[in-house]
């Protein structure tokens, strides 16, 4: 009886180890894969020229803050992005800042907004620090839909006093080759020369920008009002 005992009592161990043993073997590992998100590539659009915004930057009487204003949105669009980059001095050494937002235009067709050129703390009551040597930069537009289809006009602009213009007799957009020759009728005005979204040239002031227009260059860009630098400037094609 005792070997009875005996022997199953070693079967038994013989089956529990090999049920050990089994457990110890290579394990399989089920994962479950997670959806990847599928992204709806962005596509840039062009638009006819009755289509495109108009763009103004109007610098204020300090020339320290520029009134951005963009009207003529088509409404297909559903978000604006804007950034103004531009390089300012201190103690003399030369630092690029920006400005930048987004907007969400709801079916609006123009937005506006001040830009301020330097730092603003308004813990208790607003103190401004503003930038100096500010002679210009770049201004980029972007207006997107929401299927991602998106629009991008960029310009560079230029940023100068009555007193410089009438100094050097001219007010000019380099990276354009774009120069009104002449001079303004009030020295402390403030202006500003961008190429807008269609095919014209723009400039504005912070006051009426009257004075006096002598010649354009090149001369296949014409304006009507010979005095009064700020407005549009056409692009013969």
């Amino acid at each position: 009886m005792n070997k009875i005992i005996k022997v199953f009592c070693f079967a038994l161990l013989i089956i529990s180890s090999s049920f050990l043993l089994s457990a110890c073997g290579k394990k399989t590992e089920t994962t479950t894969s997670t959806p990847v998100k599928k992204t709806t590539k962005s596509i840039q659009i062009e638009l006819a020229d009755n289509e495109k915004p108009y763009v103004s930057l109007i610098p204020s009487t300090d020339g320290h803050t520029l009134t951005f204003k963009v009207n003529n949105i088509p409404s297909k669009f559903s978000t604006a992005e804007y950034e103004l980059i531009y390089t300012a001095q201190d103690e003399k050494i030369e630092i690029e800042k920006g400005v930048s937002g987004t907007v969400k235009l709801e079916g609006s067709t123009t937005i506006s907004k001040d830009l301020l050129l330097g730092t603003a703390s308004c813990t208790n009551g607003c103190k401004y620090k503003y930038d100096e040597g500010v002679t210009g930069g770049t201004l980029t537009l972007t207006l997107t839909t929401d299927d991602n289809q998106y629009f991008s006009y960029e310009t560079p602009f230029v940023l100068e006093n009555g007193t410089d213009i009438n100094k050097n007799k001219k007010l000019t957009l380099n990276q354009e080759n774009f120069t009104v020759n002449g001079t303004v009728t009030t020295k402390s005005e403030y202006f500003i020369a961008i190429k807008n979204s269609t095919a014209i040239y723009s400039i504005f002031s912070s006051s009426t920008g009257k004075g006096k227009i002598t010649s354009i260059e090149p001369t296949t860009v014409t304006k009507t009002d010979l005095t009064s630098i700020t407005g549009d400037y056409t692009i013969s094609q």
